[in-house]
């Protein structure tokens, strides 16, 4: 495995994540810290892939390790994330606690966007009874699934059109004793869905975001909710307008830095 990276400034990022969606799709991660400037990675399987990223965008490239899950888990130092007061994600397990080793690409809850889709999680579980189902598109390490098994979700189905994401989802699962999730390898705006779903999740490009609502909608059950990430600012009028479509309303908007959530609900009929 090979990594590409740069360190880019938010002009830098608004005017090239569309190209650098259309390029590498799923494979890009965006990690942003707190007081620092943001990292935009890029996993790939080939020396050249790398390169050729380097000669159009600059940056650095790397190759990986053999162990480079093991070590990135190794790295992590990261203090607990809390999701209200029922659960948390750290770097070890204990009581109300999962584990998330830190790796290349999939996600920890670190990012804004997925501690945002967390908390939401969180909160429209708080008063609903065990035993509701959950979609999580592009679920990456899994940890949004993960977590919608601990609050009570029966049933729950995860994709990723990456097959190694699925490989350290399932694996994450399996780590933190979670059986009930069904893992596919799969395009989110492809896969065939069957049943209704109480909760989906999808923390994506806005691009990714709006092309599937239309579908997502027709698999949400009547009084279902969708929580959505992975947008900046900038393209949040284009995700509501398209909300709105299909039916559907932002209830509750959440801002973090240039990071928008939006948890969204059936919008109620004009009598």
């Amino acid at each position: 495995m090979y990594l590409w990276r740069k360190h880019a400034t938010d002009d830098w990022l608004l005017e090239q994540s569309d190209a650098l969606m259309a390029r590498c799709g799923p494979a890009l991660v965006i990690v942003e810290r707190p007081g620092k400037r943001t990292v935009v990675e890029v996993s790939c399987e080939t020396r050249g892939e790398t390169a050729d990223l380097k000669r159009e965008f600059g940056g650095t490239t790397e190759k990986l390790r053999a162990d480079w899950l093991q070590h990135f888990a190794r790295q992590s130092r990261t203090k607990p994330l809390r999701i209200g007061s029922r659960l948390q994600v750290g770097p070890t397990s204990g009581p109300n606690t999962i584990v998330i080793p830190a790796e290349t690409a999939f996600g920890t809850g670190e990012h804004a966007t997925t501690a945002m889709c967390l908390r939401m999680l969180e909160r429209i579980t708080r008063k609903r009874p065990p035993g509701w189902s959950m979609l999580d598109a592009g679920t990456g390490s899994g940890i949004l699934a993960i977590v919608g098994s601990h609050f009570g979700a029966k049933r729950v189905v995860a994709i990723d059109n990456d097959p190694v994401a699925c490989s350290i989802a399932e694996r994450n699962a399996r780590a933190n004793r979670v059986g009930n999730i069904e893992f596919r390898t799969s395009d989110v705006l492809k896969s065939r869905l069957t049943g209704k779903f109480d909760i989906i999740t999808a923390n994506l490009f806005s691009e990714i975001l709006i092309a599937a609502i239309p579908v997502w909608v027709r698999h949400l059950a009547p009084n279902g909710s969708l929580i959505l990430s992975g947008v900046l600012r900038s393209q949040e009028r284009a995700l509501v307008t398209a909300l709105g479509r299909n039916g559907w309303r932002g209830r509750e908007i959440k801002r973090r830095g240039k990071w928008i959530a939006v948890l969204a609900v059936r919008a109620r009929k004009r009598s």
